[in-house]
């Protein structure tokens, strides 16, 4: 993932490791998750026949809300299905992710 975010010129200080910003989700109002799929998976705490149970996952469930931009519903490289895509306070955007985020950006703008 580093040499991914050092591609698109994104400085490491501006980083977190996931052990040091975990615990800040259960006091986060929207938790914006771009393309992620596996690594938010809350599967991996409780679901011990799934290929995910025990990796560590960023708590993004843990927030009030959270906002996932993906291409489509379907599953990661685990092939297990996201059960966090169907919580009631889960809201899912469908479509291009730099043009997801620039519409999100342009009606906060407005708002």
């Amino acid at each position: 993932m580093n040499v991914l975010l050092a591609e698109a010129n994104v400085s490491y200080d501006k980083l977190y490791e996931m052990e040091s910003i975990n615990d800040d989700f259960q006091h986060t109002d929207v938790a914006l998750v771009i393309g992620a799929n596996d690594v938010i998976n809350p599967a991996a705490r409780h679901k011990k026949g799934s290929p995910l149970y025990g990796m560590p996952i960023l708590n993004v469930d843990m927030a009030s809300t959270v906002m996932i931009i993906k291409r489509s519903l379907s599953p990661g490289f685990s092939g297990e299905d996201n059960e966090l895509f169907y919580l009631q306070k889960t809201m899912m955007l469908f479509g291009d992710a730099k043009k997801m985020v620039a519409n999100l950006v342009r009606a906060l703008k407005e708002g």
